[in-house]
């Protein structure tokens, strides 16, 4: 499903909600009507609310469950969130700037908006409602938890969906917090941000230390395990890839995590096809090279004076194309050697039609060039379009048994994008491949979604934890030293500078991945 179909689909299921409470308000007003203030529901224009006082005793019983340890707690909350404060609004304002910079110069974003079917994979959804969902309702339970301890009276506690965006709220008069003194107003204030942030340390540490918790049962960092497969994936097919193969190393360069794979496919991009130490005697013995006319001094650079490309078998992208066609199994290979410098390769070649799977085989090494190749073999590379490589990937099966190498040729960037892989090897079969790398994912949206929550709480904006927090440091430093009218003016002026700031950094942020 695309994003357009997605958002129609999101779109059309809350009109269907909308036009029903609608129609039951015209038809059935008072039993309707009744029946939603019994149960909490309030359905408007793209937005579900629920709210409940089911939970209320529940919040108590924890409030006064250790009140000793609460009152520590939420006390080291205030100094946490205190110290973070100036932090956060420099966060926002270097992403702003960052904005700004020449694309070369601009630095990965710690603040980004996360926007389905654009930056977020439509498959990875799961993982945004529910951590996002997780980390809204600690949040709203610290300021609950904490509105208890302070002798403030809960109301209840809301959740809702604003077209795919899940939350959770609570409902505390605001004029019984406005009665304590403001530190013990910081106390509630700061426990929602205080807890996401504490959720973010959490989450961190899981993500970290799940190699070492799932040892019993995983095998990590010893190769990368086949988790699935895309239907148009090149890396199928009867010799390709199969879900369950361990892929050992790329090109004889060891792949440990997935962090090696993908950093060696970026290095495969940005440089020249690498070539392999084939044997002499292979190439002479199994070279199917079309007729090459000898022409003039000339050899594209490297090769001087002996051969030149035939301009007939040159492809408008730079390949050449010394095979006669008719056999997928061959490949053209071109010869990496300099004949003014490397002894022994008057015999050879520039080009030679090989079977692809016989010379990567029987070669000793990757190389550049032949200088780093054994005796009587020479570098030889594969001529390829622009933006394709061959790559050669061991791998053994999920019992441990050794399988061909898998030829891969064309894109590496298509290869990343239609494998899906994971550091983690189950040391039984009856184990799954998924569950090591969906921790780590629920551990990595959580840290982004609460430390997000936690950020955008701490800067002074309307109707945001940040407003509140700041008048509340307001008084709490300036009641002695200014009026309540100038406390108020200094409030206004930084809330102004807090929402200009996150504003800008939405729009900014929006506009950028569109």
């Amino acid at each position: 499903m695309d994003i357009m179909t997605f958002f129609a689909v999101i779109t059309l299921i809350h009109a269907s909600f909308y036009f029903t409470d609608y129609l039951l308000k015209s038809c059935m007003n008072v039993p309707y009507i009744y029946f939603l203030e019994n149960v909490g529901i309030t359905v408007k224009p793209l937005q579900l609310h629920w709210f409940t006082t089911a939970f209320n005793r529940s919040v108590t019983k924890w409030a006064l469950w250790r009140p000793k340890f609460f009152k520590v707690w939420f006390t080291v909350g205030v100094i946490v969130v205190g110290l973070l404060l100036l932090p956060a609004i420099c966060l926002l304002i270097s992403a702003l700037v960052n904005h700004f910079r020449p694309v070369q110069e601009q630095r990965i974003q710690a603040l980004q908006p996360m926007v389905p079917g654009i930056n977020l994979p439509m498959k990875e959804l799961p993982y945004y409602f529910l951590t996002l969902l997780i980390a809204s309702v600690i949040h709203e339970a610290g300021h609950a938890i904490a509105a208890v301890k302070e002798d403030v009276h809960v109301n209840g506690l809301g959740f809702l969906l604003m077209f795919i965006l899940p939350g959770a709220y609570v409902d505390v008069p605001t004029e019984e917090i406005r009665t304590l003194t403001p530190f013990r107003q910081l106390k509630i204030l700061c426990a929602g941000v205080w807890h996401n942030i504490v959720l973010v340390v959490l989450a961190f540490g899981i993500g970290l230390s799940t190699p070492f918790i799932l040892q019993p049962l995983y095998i990590h960092g010893h190769g990368l395990t086949v988790m699935q497969l895309s239907q148009d994936s090149p890396a199928r097919g009867p010799t390709g890839l199969e879900v369950g193969d361990v892929i050992t190393t790329i090109n004889r360069w060891t792949v440990a995590s997935v962090g090696d794979f993908q950093q060696y496919l970026v290095t495969t991009i940005n440089s020249d096809q690498m070539g392999f130490c084939v044997p002499e005697s292979v190439v002479h013995t199994y070279d199917e090279t079309i007729h090459h006319e000898a022409a003039s001094d000339s050899f594209f650079g490297h090769l001087p004076r002996l051969y030149s490309r035939n301009k007939a078998f040159e492809g408008a992208d730079g390949s050449v194309q010394c095979c006669s066609g008719d056999s997928d199994a061959h490949l053209c290979f071109e010869l990496k050697e300099d004949r003014e410098f490397d002894t022994g390769v008057a015999a050879m070649q520039p080009f030679s039609c090989l079977p692809a799977r016989m010379a990567v085989s029987m070669s000793t090494k990757t190389c550049i060039n032949s200088l780093t190749c054994p005796t009587d073999t020479h570098c030889l590379a594969p001529s390829l379009k622009n933006a394709s490589r061959l790559l050669q990937i061991s791998r053994r099966g999920s019992n441990g048994e050794r399988k061909d190498d898998v030829l891969y040729l064309g894109p590496p960037a298509f290869l990343y994008h239609t494998v899906t892989l994971t550091s983690y090897i189950p040391k039984f079969s009856f184990l799954s491949l998924s569950w090591p790398n969906t921790v780590e994912i629920y551990c990595d949206y959580m840290v982004q979604f609460s430390g997000a929550l936690a950020v955008l709480n701490m800067v002074p904006v309307v109707y945001l934890d940040g407003y509140w927090i700041f008048g509340a440091i307001i008084d709490l430093f300036l009641a002695s030293r200014c009026d309540q009218v100038t406390r108020r003016i200094t409030h206004i002026i930084i809330t102004m500078i807090g929402t200009l700031l996150l504003f800008l950094n939405i729009v900014i942020g929006v506009w950028s991945i569109i």
